[in-house]
């Protein structure tokens, strides 16, 4: 049994993830947020609606194409797409416990340092399956590679692509750090520039087949206006958490620890280079979370750093004070907390959850909060498309009640400043004064902090309010 324990150990833990993450990410009731946005644009995608064209998706395109995949195998509703959330942060957490082993801590240590660390990182997944995460993995993978020693250019030059086109940022970001890893390892020399110039011109060409593709598919124009052009304006919607200071903090400690333990000969120089890969990762990372510092992207960008720390702490302490029984015993107290919070949420994700619905239902097999709300919308904008006029709905909420009905408006589904390409603000205005035959709902009280005051206005300002529903003022 001990030997079955140890060989399966990867699969073992990556059931348990999935098993401890399923209640908690099944019991969340559905809501306006990243996932509802996320979910809205892949279920666009899904049914016909091309990416970027049809769709103000600012963020590079692979991982829409693997949700996509995943609904035509197993069904396009919010069910598979948590499923798909699930999953993919058990691969996350693999990876990371991967990382830990080639960094010299035994399996057994390193099962219950993943346990651990999972309390802080779980909450990325509340956001079920996202770009994000999906950018992780790689970059995970990516590092794995380097720690092993299998820093191959083509490896590389393959994750620096899928990095790069999974979220655009975090992949300029990866980018950086391997080459700066190379070098700082390796030392500027003919073998490191070499590698270097390969693996770039690897996802450089990986990037322009991509690229070609876009523009046989009459998109590439929509994909740079929204995910080049349009982060401009992406950018002024900076908002920044006191958190981030921890994130700060932690970064001072790792680099001061591993000058520290490189000065003093503390640990093997083979382990002293893995440790200074991480160091390097952690410190580039942190810029996930401009321009918006809020909590998610703070923990996203800690992820490395907390692997990092978790690395020296082990090889430079609680190896050498013997503290692994501490920690085991930490580590099964959090996993009894976990397993008993999933399944009590497991419960009341099966007691509450819809299932009454077809599963070709978007909504199928999760909780509405606000159901009565979104069959009275629904019914109002059936009503309006008989009367001949479409319903824009000019509010972050729009995809609660245009999913169930499949229908896409394009960029007035998320008037957000930053999501609205090249043109901006401007633009989305200019968009507003040339709708016929239209309904407009904008919100009556106040705005998510990303959406456009000035549009908003503009509705005000020059078209006639008839009416309200739900919490917004109708105008035609």
């Amino acid at each position: 049994m001990i030997k079955a324990l140890k060989k399966y150990d990867t699969i073992i833990l990556f059931i348990l993830i999935v098993l401890i993450s399923f209640g908690i990410e099944m019991s969340m009731p559905i809501k306006s947020g990243d996932e509802l946005w996320n979910f809205n644009n892949a279920y666009k995608i899904y049914n016909g609606y091309k990416i970027y064209k049809d769709t103000n998706v600012i963020i590079t395109p692979i991982f829409f194409y693997i949700v996509e995949i995943f609904f035509y195998i197993l069904g396009a509703n919010y069910l598979v797409f948590r499923l798909i959330g699930i999953i993919s942060y058990a691969i996350l957490v693999i990876l990371i416990y991967k990382i830990f082993k080639e960094m010299g801590i035994g399996k057994k240590i390193a099962f219950f340092y993943v346990i651990i660390l999972h309390q802080t990182i779980y909450y990325i997944q509340l956001c079920a399956a996202n770009y994000n995460c999906f950018a992780i993995i790689f970059s995970l993978l990516g590092i794995l590679k380097a720690l092993k020693n299998k820093n191959s250019w083509v490896w590389q030059g393959i994750i620096i692509f899928l990095v790069l086109f999974t979220k655009q940022n975090i992949g300029v970001l990866y980018f950086i750090a391997i080459c700066l890893s190379d070098i700082i390892i390796n030392g500027i020399n003919k073998k490191s520039i070499k590698k270097i110039i390969k693996q770039s011109a690897l996802a450089t060409a990986l990037s322009l087949v991509l690229l070609l593709i876009m523009y046989c598919q009459g998109i590439l124009a929509d994909f740079l206006s929204f995910a080049v052009f349009g982060l401009k304006e992406f950018s002024g919607n900076f908002y920044i958490d006191i958190y981030i200071i921890s994130l700060l903090s932690f970064i001072i400690v790792i680099w001061t620890l591993t000058t520290v333990v490189r000065k003093k000969g503390l640990l093997e120089e083979q382990t002293n280079k893995k440790l200074m890969i991480l160091c390097i990762f952690s410190t580039l990372y942190v810029f996930i979370t401009y321009p918006i510092a809020n909590s998610h992207h703070i923990i996203l960008g800690s992820i490395i750093t907390y692997i990092t720390v978790i690395c020296i702490l082990h090889l430079i302490g609680i190896n050498v004070l013997k503290l692994e029984k501490l920690i085991i015993i930490i580590g099964i107290l959090f996993l009894i907390k976990s397993v008993g919070n999933s399944a009590y949420n497991t419960y009341k994700w099966i007691k509450k959850a819809d299932f009454t619905i077809s599963n070709n239902n978007p909504y199928f097999g999760c909780r509405l909060l606000q159901k009565e709300k979104i069959e009275k919308m629904d019914k109002f904008i059936i009503e309006k498309n008989i009367e001949g006029k479409e319903v824009i709905i000019l509010s972050h909420q729009a995809g609660l009640y245009l999913i169930p009905l499949q229908k896409n408006n394009g960029v007035f589904d998320l008037p957000f400043k930053g999501n609205l390409g090249k043109e901006g603000e401007n633009g989305l205005i200019d968009k507003i004064s040339k709708l016929k035959s239209c309904v407009i709902l904008i919100t009556k009280g106040n705005l998510f902090w990303q959406e456009s005051e000035k549009a908003n206005e503009f509705v005000r300002n020059n078209f006639r309010k008839i009416g309200e529903i739900e919490g917004y003022e109708i105008y035609e």
